[in-house]
């Protein structure tokens, strides 16, 4: 449940450090623009994000996504920053409460956070997929879209050979490895 005031809020007593963490809800969608009406009102906001290679418009593409959609984390001086204006801030639902304690969040916890996150979005930038020779493929676009093909050999950063059943035999075919997946 969600205190409607100020002088209703209950805060735990791990509360008399100065600078606390707290989750923080969202409204659908709108992590981003709560961050910034956060960082607006002087709060340190934390939105952890990741860095996926997603396929896009035809293309393989490299996308920012939220690791934990509808939340994020503020840091909070109790010393010297009110707290209730939080769950007024456009894009916020709320703060994250058990029933009416308002739980801080340990640094260590935050730290650890931060450290997948890095973790994560460095794995996430490694180069296109590798395939093996003889990897079926599936064939996503362009003349041959719907067939399987074998791989071949990598041509360059952004283009594959395959091997194509056509015509009563195989057939080496240059294609674009945004065009080709893993066959399933």
């Amino acid at each position: 449940m969600q205190g409607h005031g100020a002088q209703h809020q209950k805060i735990s007593p791990a509360s008399c450090q100065e600078r606390l963490w707290y989750a923080v809800k969202t409204k659908p969608r709108q992590e981003r623009l709560a961050k910034k009406n956060l960082l607006d009102q002087g709060f340190e906001a934390y939105l952890p994000c990741i860095t996926l290679r997603k396929r896009k418009l035809g293309k393989w593409q490299q996308v920012r996504e939220v690791l934990f959609p509808g939340y994020l984390f503020i840091h909070v001086d109790t010393a010297a920053q009110a707290i209730a204006p939080v769950r007024s801030t456009p894009g916020v639902s709320g703060l994250v409460r058990f029933g009416n304690l308002l739980l801080p969040i340990s640094d260590i916890l935050i730290d650890h956070i931060k450290h997948q996150e890095q973790a994560l979005n460095g794995e996430a930038t490694a180069p296109a997929p590798t395939f093996q020779p003889g990897d079926k493929l599936a064939i996503l676009d362009g003349p041959f879209a719907g067939l399987t093909a074998a791989f071949s050999m990598t041509r360059s950063s952004d283009r594959v050979m395959v091997l194509i059943n056509i015509l009563g035999g195989e057939k080496a075919v240059a294609m674009d490895i945004n065009n080709v997946q893993p066959a399933s």
